[in-house]
């Protein structure tokens, strides 16, 4: 009984070595350069790494460079649980599984986040800027190197080969980029213009709150009446409750609902006003004061618009069906804006069901990418609101030049489904 007692604790001691082993080599740091890596990805794919790099970023790509080197690749840059990556990804990225990256969120790193989100103030109300950094932010790295491979890629439209996971961030230093700005129109505090505030509720036609419903506010007289599509001034999403929020100069203005984007399954309703109207003549119109808050308004939507299935199904030319092919809806009134805001993805039997509404005519789109600028798509079909579609339309992905599919977004067909 003894015997077997020791054995048993020998394979546990062995069992607990191998572990702690197998931890302690996966937790091995190699350190190297982003020119290495960018060099021989491969090499460093899976592996956790430690070098010294420089952050580069704008309201797309998040990445980083060799500091000392400008001849040699970035690598896309994300950490676990953020980042500040934006833009699109073409579902291009590899599959997991990968080793998981534990962010070590410290002194260090908060301070690391506060100086690539410090940014230059506009001196002037009407000055925009997405790209505005107050600093470039330099630091010694530590993260898990992710290799694509090929036909793969990470970040905004798949462009990087390489991606760096960060875990930890250690002597962070800056280089002060405020002399690169006019001084008489960016500074380095914030600047107070004169604002007031528009705050009030979006109800349904129950009287129930709509949540995450996104609210547009326009200057009350349009400033160029011929153009076809308004810009709206502002943007506001409701909370849980329905409340919303603008913050917007003084001066006169009409509140709008599904009057930029166009509807969708997630807003489901027809183009509204405030109060509660179609017509944007019939709007009440907002008076706005600085430093004054309009409160306490109610905007009403009238009855949701009837859905419709449109069944679609992907092919390439020879029949056989495509899997996570682009499918998407786009309004004849506004061709290149996705119904929904982003595009939907076939099965692997090449459908899927898309959802439209009664009474709106569209253009049915679908196409399907092999790498940066390289795509296929299919001939754009004309949806007229009365057609009735029994079985799925089939799209054939035809077409293979990047420039012809780009061009295909923004035409109105004139080929309806209906026809053979």
């Amino acid at each position: 009984m003894f015997a077997h007692r020791r054995s048993f604790l020998l394979l546990l001691t062995i069992g607990v070595l191998i572990l702690t082993l197998s931890a302690r080599a996966q937790d091995k740091v190699v350190a190297t350069t982003v020119c290495e890596v960018a060099k021989y990805p491969a090499a460093f794919d899976n592996k956790l790494v430690r070098f010294r790099a420089t952050y580069v970023g704008n309201f797309e790509i998040s990445s980083i460079r060799d500091p000392d080197r400008d001849d040699c690749h970035q690598l896309s840059f994300t950490y676990p649980g953020g980042g500040h990556s934006l833009g699109v990804s073409l579902v291009l990225e590899p599959a997991p599984p990968r080793p998981t990256v534990h962010l070590k969120d410290d002194q260090e790193f908060h301070q690391f986040q506060r100086l690539l989100d410090a940014k230059m103030c506009p001196r002037h109300q009407d000055m925009g800027c997405m790209d505005c950094s107050r600093y470039e932010v330099t630091a010694i790295m530590t993260g898990l190197i992710e290799f694509a491979g090929k036909g793969l890629g990470f970040g905004h439209m798949n462009m990087f080969s390489v991606q760096f996971v960060l875990q930890s961030i250690e002597r962070t230093s800056v280089r002060d980029l405020a002399s690169n700005y006019k001084s008489s129109d960016f500074s380095t505090t914030p600047i107070r213009f004169p604002t007031g505030y528009v705050t009030g509720t979006l109800i349904g036609p129950d009287d129930q709150p709509i949540v995450r419903g996104s609210l547009d506010i326009y200057p009350a007289i349009r400033i160029d009446p011929s153009a076809k599509f308004e810009s709206h001034l502002d943007s506001a999403t409701t909370d849980e409750r329905g409340h919303f929020k603008f913050a917007i100069p003084p001066g006169r203005y009409i509140m709008g609902f599904n009057t930029f984007w166009v509807p969708s399954s997630e807003a489901p309703f027809p183009p509204t006003y405030y109060p509660s109207t179609q017509l944007r003549s019939a709007a009440k119109v907002v008076v706005v004061a600085d430093r004054r808050k309009v409160g306490d308004l109610i905007f009403k939507l009238s009855q949701p618009l009837v859905s419709r299935t449109i069944p679609v199904k992907v092919v390439w030319p020879d029949g056989r069906p495509v899997a996570d092919a682009n499918v998407w809806l786009s309004q004849v009134s506004d061709p290149v804006q996705v119904v929904g805001r982003s595009v939907s993805h076939t099965a692997s039997d090449g459908s899927f069901d898309l959802i439209g509404f009664d009474g709106i005519d569209y253009i049915l789109h679908a196409d399907k990418y092999a790498g940066l600028a390289r795509v296929s798509c299919a001939k754009s079909l004309l949806i007229r609101a009365g057609e009735i579609i029994h079985t799925p339309i089939v799209l054939s992905l035809t077409r293979t030049d990047f420039d012809i599919c780009r061009d295909v977004d923004f035409e109105v067909p004139t080929e309806t489904a209906s026809q053979p």
